[in-house]
């Protein structure tokens, strides 16, 4: 009797411990997500980050996915290829994620494409805009929901084109977001406008007068520019120095940033030379404002250029694990069939049959002074 009580006692603890841990968590859903919190983009990746954290509450709100509750876990890329490509390697090899929304830069998502795709991993990116990506044999894990830059250089070539401009440079950032946006350029100008300069130049080099002073010296009506927010301050800075700001400039999304403002010089130049583009979602559009105005509640400030193509991608690929499960090859195949006239709130999204999408809408900006403070302002917006 005596053993039968020490035993019985001796059960009861083992079980007490686990009792008062309460029910084991429910299992969630990993969604890994690449953000340039860090590097030339940094100035907007914590911005495009709060959409996918936003998409990412609303799910978990309405019950998650299946039950389950989604666990983003977001990594820096640092606007570095090398680094976007280890963050992939991190949130597959350690996190276990089948789905990651991400790298933000093109060449990030070039170097992961034939790791993820021998992995049966899926990644959507919101911004890598190079049409580099497009013919790659890894496709079918690799999905964008912002358009190529075959669109925003027509976009920014038509611009240049409208106003009769004869004689262009390019001056790009060297990477395959410039040498994109550069090759669409030259093809759509042949014949209508000479090209007397090309110049790509070092990201990480921050000094830009020699540069500048071969575009000079060539004597351009009008200059198209690719570039990211920090180097694009040194750029306008060194370019109003030079006198450059005469000519009329065309900036690709990656200098339109409050930051790129901060500079007095840059936005002074701004103001006096450059129009650019950007990305948007269709005037009016009723989806937006609302995702928009939740955005403004939650951070503080209104969204930025691709926080809505990341809220999109992020919701996107709930609804494929919810019709797949979670695995990458069922991801990337319910990703092609949700993405035919998906309502987003950055527009309607139809992916091509290798998941890019097919139409969007570009900003045209300027920069203006009100107040003594320098801000962009919409001039019209171009629909391709």
């Amino acid at each position: 009797m005596i053993k039968k009580v020490i035993l019985a006692f001796v059960a009861l603890l083992l079980v007490l411990p686990a009792a008062a841990c309460g029910p084991a968590p429910a299992e969630e859903i990993k969604i890994g997500a690449i953000m340039d919190i860090t590097g030339a983009l940094s100035g907007i990746g914590s911005i495009i980050r709060d959409g996918a954290v936003l998409a990412v509450k609303e799910i978990n709100e309405a019950g998650g996915i299946n039950g389950k509750q989604v666990k983003l876990i977001v990594e820096d890329g640092a606007t570095d290829t090398t680094q976007g490509f280890e963050a992939v390697k991190k949130l597959v090899e350690v996190n276990g994620c089948k789905v990651i929304i991400g790298p933000m830069i093109s060449p990030a998502v070039i170097a992961s494409g034939p790791y993820v795709a021998e992995r049966g991993v899926v990644i959507v990116s919101p911004s890598a805009t190079s049409p580099e990506i497009t013919d790659q044999d890894w496709r079918q894990f690799v999905f964008r929901t912002c358009t190529s830059d075959i669109l925003q250089g027509e976009a920014m070539t038509q611009l240049i084109l409208e106003k009769g401009y004869k004689k262009v440079a390019t001056l790009v950032v060297d990477n395959t977001y410039g040498a994109g946006i550069e090759e669409v350029a030259k093809e759509k100008l042949a014949g209508k406008a000479e090209i007397v300069a090309t110049i790509k130049y070092d990201l990480a080099k921050l000094d830009y007068l020699t540069e500048l002073q071969i575009i000079k010296d060539q004597n351009p009506d009008a200059i198209i520019h690719v570039g990211y927010h920090d180097d694009a301050q040194i750029v306008y800075k060194q370019a109003l120095q030079l006198g450059l700001d005469s000519i009329l400039w065309v900036a690709a999304e990656g200098v339109y940033s409050d930051y790129t403002l901060e500079m007095v010089e840059a936005a002074e130049f701004m103001e006096k030379a450059v129009i650019g583009t950007s990305p948007i979602a269709p005037e009016g559009l009723s989806t937006f404002e609302e995702f928009a105005a939740a955005y403004e509640a939650d951070f503080g400030i209104p969204p930025g250029v691709y926080a809505d193509t990341v809220y999109d991608a992020t919701k996107m690929v709930a609804l494929a694990i919810e019709q797949g499960g979670y695995d990458g090859a069922k991801i990337s195949e319910a990703l092609l069939e949700i993405g035919q006239n998906y309502p987003g709130v950055s527009g309607i999204i139809t992916f091509s049959p290798v998941g890019d999408r097919i139409s969007g809408d570009f900003e045209v900006w300027k920069v203006v002074k009100e107040a003594g403070e320098y801000k962009y302002e919409r001039v019209k917006v171009i629909s391709l």
